[in-house]
């Protein structure tokens, strides 16, 4: 295993278990506050159905060449 490797793995490590870390707790207070109020529960179904209508719309322009016929 090169140093560089060995740095890369590393990053992401410090990286990736935080971010799960906190996805997690976030995930898990929504869910709570979710069944106490419809609002919170109408909020953050919003802002999911937003974030994965950006996620596609990306998707489909960065993976296909849709654009490059004009």
């Amino acid at each position: 295993m090169t140093l560089e490797l060995a740095f890369f793995v590393l990053g992401w490590i410090f990286v990736g278990i935080p971010t799960v870390i906190f996805l997690g707790v976030s995930f898990s207070m929504i869910k709570g506050a979710a069944t106490d109020d419809e609002t919170v529960k109408a909020l953050v179904l919003l802002s999911l159905t937003s974030f994965f209508m950006g996620a596609i719309i990306l998707l489909v322009l960065y993976l296909t060449n849709l654009f490059e016929r004009f």
